[in-house]
């Protein structure tokens, strides 16, 4: 009896066949696999890094205006945005205070700080006596603005006293109207601005501006950030790799990375050995970060194309992966 296995070889032939060409394929992707594991370090936790100033508002109210974009230049001092302030009747009339001593004290400042000098017939003291009283007026009046420390203005005082002792002879005194410095008047000037603008919001340096969430007709708190100023020159990408990966990452390694949706590449430019643990640390502190995902691990800075025509914003996600050859 003949038994026809023709269909039956038919169909081996045909799966078995493709079967083999599966195992193939699986087989050079298990080994390009490997060979790319062995080959690039693939680093998820990344991001554009770089040294930043918050800007904050002064008090609560709705943000009524910005003058910025993401990526605009600013110099210290400019206005960058208005809020309309909910202040209390009791907070308006302090406000209105503030600003009348400023004022006053700015008005003082530009007519002349008036000092009582001796006058001393002691010949080559005298000039030396006069030198310390002015050092010890121009002191006080600084002091006062919190521009020096008590221990600089106790230092002009004892030298004036010794001064005085060595001085010999008759003394009188006589009253004269000296200028004020004119750091202590720019000083005194900020401050007159710093409390007429109370709904202003100025750039505390000069840089690049990066925009947070806040949006005109947002309402805002005292304190809240509304963007940050740094440099876009001095941008980096910060990857953060497990310490037992040291000995895989060298200094001048290529790097791939994609950033905001473009695919870039750099060089390993710095490598940061992970901080020690805080042992027994107080909880509230400022600065302390309980939470740091990153706590630990290397920071390996990677640098960024020195030519952009895009905006890249501190924070922004990163994928890396460094070659390891």
């Amino acid at each position: 009896m003949e038994i026809d296995i023709s269909q039956k070889a038919g169909r081996f032939m045909k799966y078995g066949f493709l079967s083999l060409l599966a195992a193939a394929f699986l087989g050079a992707g298990a080994v390009w696999c490997y060979q790319q594991s062995r080959g690039v370090l693939v680093v998820t936790e990344a991001e554009v890094a770089g040294q930043v100033v918050h800007v904050r508002t002064k008090a609560s109210g709705k943000l009524t205006e910005l003058l910025v974009t993401d990526g605009d230049t600013v110099k210290a001092g400019d206005v960058i945005a208005r809020i309309a302030v909910r202040v209390s009747p009791e907070q308006i009339r302090q406000l209105e205070q503030n600003v009348t001593l400023t004022q006053r004290n700015l008005s003082e400042l530009q007519a002349g700080v008036i000092v009582t000098q001796p006058v001393y017939d002691g010949g080559a003291s005298t000039a030396a006596v006069t030198q310390a009283a002015e050092r010890l007026a121009r002191m006080e009046n600084l002091y006062a603005l919190g521009a020096v420390s008590a221990r600089e203005r106790d230092e002009a005082a004892a030298d004036y006293e010794a001064a005085q002792a060595m001085a010999r002879g008759s003394v009188s005194y006589q009253t004269v109207t000296r200028a004020a410095s004119p750091e202590a008047i720019r000083e005194a000037e900020r401050q007159v601005r710093q409390e007429s603008a109370a709904t202003e919001v100025a750039a505390p340096v000069s840089g690049t501006v990066y925009l947070t969430e806040a949006a005109p007709g947002s309402e805002v708190k005292a304190g809240e950030i509304i963007a940050n100023i740094g440099d876009d020159a001095n941008l980096w990408i910060a990857a953060y790799v497990p310490p037992e990966r040291r000995e895989d990452v060298r200094l001048g390694a290529y790097a791939a990375y994609r950033v905001d949706g473009r695919d870039l590449s750099g060089s390993v430019v710095d490598i940061e050995e992970p901080m020690e643990e805080r042992e027994a640390a107080p909880q509230n502190t400022e600065g302390f970060q309980p939470d740091n995902p990153h706590e630990g691990k290397l920071i390996v800075r990677i640098s960024l194309p020195p030519q952009r025509d895009f905006l890249l914003r501190p924070g922004s996600r990163a994928a890396v992966r460094i070659s390891l050859r």
